[in-house]
């Protein structure tokens, strides 16, 4: 990624929808001013909230790291816009600013909702409190794919699509497969010994509680075809489908979550068109998978926070038919925060209810774009794998 990427997308989310970002009026029409006190303030208002949530204390010298970084960052910014020359730490800081500020904030899942009294949830608090019903289901309706083999015991998200099914990306269930293959929506390879799906995995959570084991694959989306593939995202290709329909096995005394509510393609009412550019969305997953190329910012401060429910609001970048070298119209962008053990998150609707899913998470240009299935476009494909839907 380059550091004119990265000035110009944090100076994109500064003027985003989030109000309240610390900017300073300049009196006229030029670009605002960014304070990098007041953000550097907020990002540690936003580590002491928790600081007390957790009880326990930040490690001193990532969160000096982290500041330091963040303050330079913002004045590498501030002074050289696009020119800006930012490193490792100064790339973190100003991740850490962006999450704190309210602007693209991540907020911690716990008892199925986000504490709308923490610092970075201020922009969206309003929103989250109306629809705090619809988004309790989809929270609870989100699980982590546990595998006791990886590096961080846990390969991506899953979420309840039907009774006793999951949605998935293809890339996730490559990682929790011995010798993957797939043949149009025929998955072919063996299951690794021990994977489930838990729906809990919240802060402060007793680990397992709400955990099933992964069955078996019911179905796979197609691969598309590979003169298609992206020319810089490694194994993304946008003719293809990165979904996969998992079945849990039953577990005695646990109830399987609520399903939640997929945007379909042939809605009479919306006519395939919800997911538009501009659209408020949040998505709910697991960040900080081992395949993230980008390190967990929380994670490195807090013990407590590694693998753990989160919940981030943001826009969609690119609507249904917007993306470029997407002839099937199931590609839709949005930048929410996100990392690697986001993929296959839930994009959820923050609009209209805040209820329906309109996407799968399955890919980021790091400082770009995240990009997700949009389900409107792969409705048919979900038809054929998810009965009675």
């Amino acid at each position: 990624m380059s550091a004119g990427s990265v000035g110009s997308m944090y100076e994109r989310l500064l003027k985003g929808s989030g109000g309240g970002v610390a900017l300073e009026s300049t009196g006229s029409l030029s670009a605002p001013v960014v304070d990098p006190d007041l953000q550097v303030g907020r990002l540690m208002d936003d580590v002491g909230y928790l600081e007390d949530r957790l009880g326990e204390h930040a490690d001193p010298e990532a969160l000096r790291r982290l500041t330091e970084g963040a303050r330079h960052g913002l004045r590498e910014v501030v002074d050289r816009g696009d020119g800006a020359q930012l490193g490792r730490d100064e790339l973190a800081g100003l991740e850490a600013v962006v999450h704190s500020d309210g602007s693209r904030p991540v907020l911690f899942v716990e008892d199925d909702f986000v504490d709308l009294l923490a610092p970075a949830a201020r922009d969206y608090a309003a929103t989250l409190a109306r629809v705090e019903s619809e988004v309790r289901t989809a929270c609870q309706a989100a699980g982590r794919v546990d595998d006791p083999g990886a590096t961080l015991g846990y390969q991506g998200t899953a979420w309840a699509v039907g009774d006793g099914l999951v949605v998935t990306n293809y890339h996730v269930l490559q990682a929790i497969s011995l010798h993957p293959a797939r043949s149009g929506g025929t998955f072919t390879g063996d299951l690794k010994p021990g994977v489930t799906v838990d729906f809990g995995a919240e802060i402060g959570d007793e680990p397992g509680g709400r955990r099933f084991p992964v069955r078996r694959v019911v179905a796979v989306g197609p691969a598309g075809d590979p003169g298609l593939a992206h020319p810089s995202l490694r194994g993304v290709n946008f003719d293809g489908l990165d979904l996969a329909v998992l079945e849990l096995e039953e577990v005695a005394g646990q109830s399987f979550p609520t399903p939640v509510e997929v945007a379909r393609g042939d809605d009479p009412h919306t006519r395939g068109a919800l997911a538009s550019r501009g659209r408020l969305v949040y998505v709910v997953g697991f960040p900080g998978g081992s395949r993230s190329t980008t390190p967990d910012i929380f994670a490195a401060l807090f013990a407590g926070v590694k693998g753990v429910k989160r919940l981030t609001p943001g826009l969609l970048t690119y609507g249904r038919g917007d993306v470029a070298d997407d002839g099937r119209r199931w590609v839709i962008g949005h930048d929410a925060s996100t990392l690697g053990g986001s993929s296959g998150s839930m994009v959820v609707d923050l609009e209209a209810g805040g209820r329906l899913v309109l996407g799968i998470h399955f890919a980021g240009d790091p400082g770009r774009v995240n990009w997700a299935h949009s389900l409107e476009g792969a409705t048919q494909q979900l038809a054929d794998a998810v009965p009675g839907w």
